[in-house]
């Protein structure tokens, strides 16, 4: 017979919720299909895409139920409407260096018939929009989470997934707007500030300070950042912050720090999970161990959370979730040492 503790797990009702994915920097909406697993997703334009994986590793089966609603504003999805268009440099090497990202990732696509305009297929940067977490991106935030209240096929609860850039403007926006529908949020490669990561990148800095003399965009370097809204987060939410020791484009530390000012607020449950070999943003694909463990650790905090999740892979990242659990107390004495 059962036990006790065994016929209350099964008895358990696992909520499934829908996934509001924000992606990093130059990216578009195809940067999903790596933690969709092997399903088929519909984009914004109509297009079919899925990812095969790269590096004879598949992509991360941890979000079930993705929700784009729409495409960010700094993201062109049809580069090409004008004749004059094909002359633009910016569009040129944007949509070719999406194209070939999206296949070295492994990313397919299929365009049914009833398919609107543009494709996923590639895209070009629109720099004027850039803002890398601020106004825009919070904007760009708010609205997919609009479009998602007004589908009704919507989820009673909802996950917030950001990659890098993704971090900042999520983070920010659910400071902001503090949508009372999120069980849980999800930052890979989290960015604490801008002004903080790029101070180990002096030439990324001086390059996007070089774009803004030609191009004005919405970045500002006084303007919000995770840091500076960490008293605004909403309380009981578990914030799940991810990175790697190998990371050079986010390093971990900054991840750390954010990670820490939260869980130092002690108003939230907030996990650190540090891989240890894989570069930014192919946690993924970059090396088999660390795959794995993001992968069963994600669903070990599904089963903590009572959210849909792998039984097998959830059990196989159990013994990792007090490990990377921050505690308040833990932040202080680390502050001390």
């Amino acid at each position: 017979m059962k036990n006790l503790d065994e016929e209350k797990k099964c008895e358990t009702i696992y909520e499934v919720c829908d996934t509001l994915f924000y992606q990093g920097n130059l990216s578009s909406q195809t940067q999903v299909l790596k933690y969709t697993g092997d399903q088929k997703i519909q984009a914004t334009t109509g297009d079919l895409m899925w990812c095969t994986g790269r590096n004879n590793l598949k992509p991360l089966n941890v979000i079930y139920s993705p929700y784009i609603g729409c495409e960010v504003a700094d993201v062109n999805l049809h580069p090409f409407d004008s004749f004059g268009s094909v002359f633009n440099p910016v569009k040129l090497v944007g949509s070719v260096a999406s194209r070939i990202s999206n296949w070295n990732n492994g990313f397919h696509f299929s365009k049914p018939d009833h398919a609107g305009v543009g494709s996923v297929a590639f895209h070009s940067p629109v720099l004027s929009e850039v803002s890398i977490g601020q106004e825009s991106d919070m904007v760009s935030h708010r609205k997919k989470y609009e479009l998602w209240q007004e589908n009704p096929d919507r989820t009673n609860g909802l996950i917030l997934w950001g990659v890098s850039r993704g971090t900042a403007a999520t983070f920010c926006a659910f400071s902001r707007e503090k949508y009372p529908e999120v069980k849980l949020v999800v930052l890979e490669g989290a960015i604490d500030s801008l002004e903080n990561v790029l101070a180990k990148r002096p030439a990324a800095k001086t390059l996007l300070k070089s774009l803004s003399i030609f191009v004005k965009n919405k970045y500002q370097s006084d303007g919000p950042s995770p840091l500076s809204m960490v008293s605004d987060f909403p309380e009981d939410v578990p914030v799940v912050f991810i990175t790697s020791k190998a990371d050079k484009e986010v390093p971990c530390e900054n991840t750390e720090n954010i990670a820490r000012a939260l869980a130092e607020r002690g108003m939230n449950d907030v996990y650190l999970l540090v891989l240890e070999n894989s570069s930014h943003p192919n946690y993924m694909f970059d090396h088999e161990e660390d795959r794995n463990c993001y992968e069963c650790f994600i669903h070990a905090i599904y089963q903590k959370y009572q959210l849909k999740h792998d039984v097998i892979l959830a059990a196989r990242g159990e013994h990792l979730i007090d490990s990377y659990l921050l505690s308040k107390e833990y932040v202080e004495k680390q502050v001390i040492l």
